[in-house]
C-alpha cells in the first residue's frame, strides 16, 4: 500500500468516526479511496462499521417507536364540533 492509500483512507474514516460523534450527524456523499483499504487500517474500518451497524439499529428502533406512537394518535377520534372546549376544574 501506498502512503496515499493510508492517508486517504485514514481521512474517510476520519470522517466517519466525526459523523458518529454527533448525535445528528449530516451524511455527505463519499466515495472510497481508489485503492484498497490498507491491512494495517482494516481494524479501524471494522471498528466503525460496528458502531454504523449499531446506529442503524438504534435509529430504526427510533422510527419503529415514532411509528408505533403515530398509530395511537390516528386512533383519537376527531374533536366533536359540539363537545365544550374549555374545562371548567374550579366549579
Amino acid at each position: 500500500m501506498t502512503d496515499a492509500a493510508t492517508q486517504a483512507w485514514t481521512s474517510l474514516l476520519d470522517a466517519f468516526e466525526q459523523d458518529l460523534a454527533q448525535p445528528e450527524p449530516e451524511f455527505a456523499p463519499w466515495q472510497p479511496p481508489a485503492e484498497p483499504l490498507p491491512a494495517a487500517l482494516a481494524g479501524r474500518a471494522e471498528d466503525v462499521l460496528r458502531r454504523q451497524q449499531e446506529r442503524i439499529r438504534r435509529t430504526r428502533e427510533e422510527l419503529d417507536a415514532v411509528a408505533e406512537q403515530l398509530g395511537a394518535l390516528r386512533q383519537v377520534p376527531p374533536p366533536r364540533p359540539d363537545a365544550p372546549v374549555y374545562l371548567d376544574v374550579q366549579a
